[in-house]
């Protein structure tokens, strides 16, 4: 199951849902779709400004799992909104809910369960068409200098299996 499916697997599970998608480490979005209908709060800028935000905090969050053991989900509570974000894998889902929804653990229950029943058949890296053509250059240009394909993903704040993907795509 790809991003974009898990995304709107997630809408489904409840209706208090308004947004689901999947998020790579750096914070780009490349998954996911807003329910018919709602209102969106946040758009352009201020958008990529929260999900930026959100995977760094997802990724200071792991320091303390040796301590605390392992990051289930951050809920951030707003007056217009509920915002939930859930590390999987090497990404980060995120889902948002109407304020109404008054049962915040039951939601994020339901969710998690869902994503663990199917974490097994999850293929969460983007196509490589969702990296803008300048950081396809770069990831080539890097490759053909002979770096290798982990440090092209650290450097390029990309998931190695990315870089991979769009190596392959562009038969390098």
């Amino acid at each position: 199951m790809d991003a974009e499916q898990l995304s709107n697997n997630i809408l489904s599970l409840d209706s208090n849902i308004r947004f689901a998608g999947v998020l790579e480490k750096s914070g780009h979005l490349y998954a996911g779709g807003t329910r018919g209908g709602v209102t969106e709060y946040l758009k352009n800028r201020d958008s990529e400004i929260s999900f930026s935000q959100t995977a760094y905090i997802v990724d200071l969050r792991k320091m303390f799992t040796p301590h605390l053991g392992n990051l289930e989900y951050i809920v951030y509570v707003h007056n217009k909104v509920k915002i939930f974000s859930i590390p999987v894998k090497d990404h980060i889902v995120v889902f948002s809910t109407n304020s109404e929804a008054v049962d915040v653990e039951e939601i994020a229950k339901s969710v998690l369960d869902y994503i663990r029943s199917v974490e097994t058949q999850l293929s969460l890296y983007p196509p490589s068409n969702v990296v803008n053509r300048e950081k396809r250059e770069t990831v080539k240009n890097l490759h053909d200098s002979g770096m290798s394909e982990e440090l092209i993903a650290e450097q390029l704040d990309l998931n190695v299996d990315t870089v991979k993907v769009i190596v392959k795509d562009t038969g390098m």
